[in-house]
């Protein structure tokens, strides 16, 4: 199998002691071992945050897809921040195309059932820590607005967000009076917006008004005609 080797470090620094090398050393021996035919090893020096701003991966990724069978890291951190992100690479990139994943430090070999076996419990370890974060999210917003703070959803017209709680927006709020008091004077609902509208007056999101979104400002501040 024709592997394409990828090493990375993320400082200046680190480029100068063994880490480069030592990796470099893993693969190879590995390639060796096994058989595999080593095309060509790719080194990076810089933050592994977000890979489009990798451009030895890419080209690593690009050899892959034109002359080789897979891609092999010493260690999932050199390749991607995260589970998560490894299984999106396998997913979107290397499945389609048949090519293999190979992670030295977590013994992942996707062309072998027993490395298949390890990326498919990685990857429902992940989905489960997703669930987990999502649930303990969504209880403390449940929390929090059981609390009377605020805890999701957009803010009504006339309050705004502010370090997790609701508070007055001075400007909305005039717009809020401008309202009240054309709706008592009986105005409609739609002659209220298309004077709001008229003197260039926007809804929270920067849009223009219609009668059903002042409908709603009247209706919680219960104003009526």
């Amino acid at each position: 199998m024709k592997l394409v080797g990828y090493v990375r470090v993320s400082s200046e620094s680190q480029a100068d002691n063994t880490s480069l090398a030592e990796q470099k050393k893993r693969i190879e021996a590995y390639c060796q071992a096994f058989g595999h035919e080593l095309v060509k090893i790719f080194e990076e020096v810089g933050s592994g945050k977000h890979a489009e701003n990798r451009p030895q991966f890419q080209k690593a990724l690009e050899t892959v897809r034109d002359s080789a069978d897979g891609i092999i890291a010493a260690k999932l951190d050199r390749l991607a921040r995260n589970t998560r992100d490894v299984l999106e690479l396998v997913d979107d990139v290397l499945q389609p195309t048949n090519k293999a994943l190979i992670l030295l430090d977590l013994q992942v070999d996707t062309t072998t059932p027993q490395g298949y076996m390890i990326l498919t419990v990685m990857s429902a370890v992940a989905k489960l820590e997703r669930d987990i974060i999502n649930e303990r999210t969504q209880g403390g917003r449940k929390a929090k607005a059981a609390a009377g703070g605020f805890a999701y959803g957009s803010p009504a017209f006339g309050q705004k967000a502010m370090d997790g709680e609701l508070v007055e927006d001075e400007k909305e709020l005039e717009v809020v009076d401008i309202i009240r008091r054309h709706r008592k004077s009986g105005k409609s609902y739609q002659k209220i917006a298309d004077y709001l509208n008229s003197q260039g007056i926007s809804t929270k999101r920067g849009k223009q008004w219609n009668a059903m979104q002042v409908k709603r400002v009247c209706d919680r501040l219960k104003v009526k005609a």
